[in-house]
């Protein structure tokens, strides 16, 4: 049936029954007659008949005026329009609706083309007025298409078939994208590159107390549109196909848009001094410009290469020129530099001793010599939130250890003071003589068991141990050493049922690393014991992860990787290597390959705004520290596998997050990432000081090798 001859035709709301189609042998798109809305892209081919994005048959929560390709602009003062009443037509395999506004009309074209084995959309936005029109006036959010990613994490069996990780790039302008991958890795995937138009970001909607932590919401993509003259149009295509991986994202990408190139950067954040190679792939034969000068090909392969230098601390913009025929379009990249790495955490250490900590004589002495919250709005330290996430225990352990890790390499009399009073803060208000780890100080409440703790303990009794493990006193009378604790702790952990557990930041391989060498063959031994005992758990379940603090996610992911590579690396025994690799695919799959060192790499996290920040912001966090546990299971992976590709790209990572830190030491829990999140304006750092030092503590780690 061609086009011409319509299953539908509506006006404004006709309360049709059912969902139409228009489907080829490559596409299946569900669209509800009501308002036009696509509610369902599936696969034809695919047994699992997933749906790539939220619609009512996944998404039980999605508000009705959310769905893919609904949106708004704003007209005016106290004029947001919403289109979601249109004139529709919808054949085999195109389909159109018109949506009429004060002064402009909203015309969405949508095809599947076979030939090209594509879905294609095509938003167009007529002034319909007399007088000129601006739709991005007071900024960029304020023209917005609705574009939910089916990006939720509801149970591992559902996630792993039927869930995507949306790796967006809409900061792009010309070169922007979005590339799904299926939580379970199993392809073909769905990808979507701009073929017409530009784009200048993206914000979450739905991000609040009732869907919490398991959904990563619905996002926005804001179109750039020039100011519209009086019948004047401007329009925004894409075109969406199936894909193996990311190399062939890329390829078909470049392939199926005529503005499109892809940029890779040798280092993505840089140290101030070094050189930044640049790679750009196009076609054999583009023009390509980088600050008004050309960039010469290399032969006729379609790759254009440049350098610059890192001079300036901060973040940089860069944009790169694509001349195909008469057209110019821009693509941006977003690289940082930082400076000195090791003054950047000599900085931070500081700054904690110093600022952080609260004096012995603490009139709650609960708290009395921890290491604290800090609101770098406020300037000083926060003893007034009483969430578990702002207590002086949980994740600030990670400025114990970083402090530790950091005077194993230096000596700074202030700085060992500090440490040693609050590792008798460790000692007697946040464990027992028994190796006991409380999930809140001794004396301020009681508080059910969270297993998290304990590794974070053991690192610290681990660094105290290798800067002298000088017997210390707790509990009145409890003398014990740091090996001693650690042992206990270890012991402790697993009688609590730890095994079980998929524990960020188990300190294995350091731990039989330096019990090795500390000659204490029965404590190498049993700490042996345990740990593989750990390991064959984690084997056993294999993708069938329990859910945690999150139903799924990259911190559950990434310590079944890093357990079995890190025992791997401590035995030589190849079934821990081969254990591993499943693990270590389902990590990888977290981080995308955008050009901004905000999201390079970085693992998809979205609710540690809410819960470790001041704001309570919900919404995309790049770079939040833990996504450093993928830096730290690629660290291993490239040492166990020899493919050095990985060390570089840990490296990435760790740099990314140094983004959370200031030149003065200060430090910021995670960066918002979206424009907004539920209207508010995100893309900024949470003024809290929180947990963030991990990320630091990590980059010590890995440069010990552990």
């Amino acid at each position: 049936m061609s086009f011409m001859s319509f299953l539908l035709f509506a006006t404004g709301t006709l309360a049709a029954s059912g969902v139409q189609y228009i489907q080829s042998q490559d596409f299946r798109v569900g669209v509800d007659p009501d308002t036009g809305a696509v509610l369902s892209i599936t696969n034809p081919n695919d047994n699992a008949s997933m749906n790539w994005i939220s619609g009512p048959d996944n998404t039980a929560w999605q508000p009705l005026g959310s769905r893919w390709g609904l949106g708004y602009a704003d007209l005016g003062d106290l004029n947001r329009a919403f289109w979601n009443a249109p004139n529709l037509r919808i054949g085999d395999d195109r389909m159109t609706a018109s949506y009429a506004m004060d002064q402009l009309n909203v015309s969405v074209t949508r095809w599947i083309d076979a030939p090209s084995r594509s879905f294609q959309e095509c938003y167009s936005f007529i002034n319909t007025g007399n007088d000129s029109l601006s739709l991005n006036s007071a900024g960029y959010e304020s023209l917005g298409i609705y574009l939910p990613f089916n990006d939720h994490y509801t149970s591992t069996e559902d996630v792993l078939e039927h869930r995507a990780h949306a790796h967006i790039w809409a900061s792009g302008e010309s070169s922007s994208w979005v590339k799904l991958t299926r939580m379970g890795l199993r392809g073909p995937h769905l990808g979507l590159v701009l073929t017409e138009g530009a784009l200048s970001g993206y914000s979450v909607e739905s991000r609040n107390t009732l869907t919490s932590s398991n959904t990563r919401g619905f996002f926005l993509i804001h179109p750039k549109v020039p100011i519209l003259e009086s019948k004047e149009t401007s329009q925004i295509c894409w075109t969406m196909f199936w894909h193996n991986d990311w190399q062939d994202f890329f390829k078909q990408s470049i392939e199926r848009s005529d503005q499109f190139i892809h940029i890779d950067a040798s280092l993505w954040t840089a140290v101030q001094g070094e050189s930044v190679n640049l790679t750009v792939f196009g076609r054999p034969g583009d023009n390509i410009s980088f600050n008004g000068v050309d960039i010469p090909p290399h032969s006729e392969t379609g790759l254009y290469s440049t350098s610059i230098q890192a001079h300036t601390a901060g973040e940089r913009k860069l944009t790169f020129t694509l001349r195909r025929s008469d057209r110019r379009h821009n693509a941006t990249v977003i690289l940082n530099t930082v400076r000195d790495i090791d003054h950047v955490i000599a900085n931070r250490v500081k700054f904690i001793t110093m600022k952080q900590q609260l004096n012995s004589s603490f009139p709650d002495r609960s708290r009395a010599g921890a290491y604290t919250v800090y609101d770098n709005q406020m300037e000083g330290i926060v003893t007034f939130d009483t969430a578990s996430d702002r207590n002086t225990g949980r994740e600030r352990v990670g400025m114990g250890v970083l402090v530790a890790r950091w005077l194993l390499n230096h000596s700074d009399v202030d700085v060992e003071e500090s440490l040693r009073i609050y590792y008798d803060y460790v000692n007697n208000k946040l464990q027992d003589p028994s190796g006991y780890v409380y999930d809140w100080p001794i004396g301020s409440k009681t508080a059910s068991l969270r297993l998290y703790d304990w590794p974070w303990v053991m690192q610290l009794h681990l660094a105290m141990a290798k800067l002298g493990n000088k017997a210390v006193i707790s509990h009145v009378n409890y003398t014990a050493t740091p090996v001693e604790r650690l042992l206990s702790t270890m012991e402790r952990f697993y009688s609590e049922g730890g095994a079980g557990y998929y524990p960020i930041g188990l300190p294995i391989l350091e731990s039989l690393t330096f019990l090795k060498g500390y000659g204490n063959r029965d404590a190498y031994q049993r700490a042996l014991e345990l740990f593989t005992g750990h390991g064959k758990q984690i084997a056993k379940v294999g993708q069938n992860y329990p859910s945690s603090e999150v139903n799924y996610e990259q911190s559950i992911i990434a310590p079944a990787a890093i357990i079995l590579l890190e025992l791997y690396r401590s035995t030589g025994v190849k079934s821990w290597l081969e254990a591993a690799h499943s693990h270590f695919d389902r990590l990888e799959a977290f981080g995308g390959r955008q050009p901004d060192y905000h999201l390079q790499d970085i693992a998809i996290r979205h609710w540690d705004g809410y819960w470790f920040g001041k704001d309570r912001m919900w919404g995309d966090t790049f770079p939040h520290y833990w996504s450093t546990l993928t830096g730290i299971a690629m660290h291993h992976y490239a040492n166990a596998t020899g493919d050095k590709t990985y060390q570089t790209r840990a490296e990435n990572i760790l740099r990314a997050n140094l983004a959370l830190f200031t030149d003065e030491g200060r430090g910021y829990c995670a960066f918002l990432y979206p424009a907004t999140v539920d209207g508010r304006k995100a893309h900024y750092l949470d003024p809290y000081a929180n947990d963030q030092d991990w990320a630091l503590a990590h980059i010590l780690q890995v440069r010990g090798n552990y």
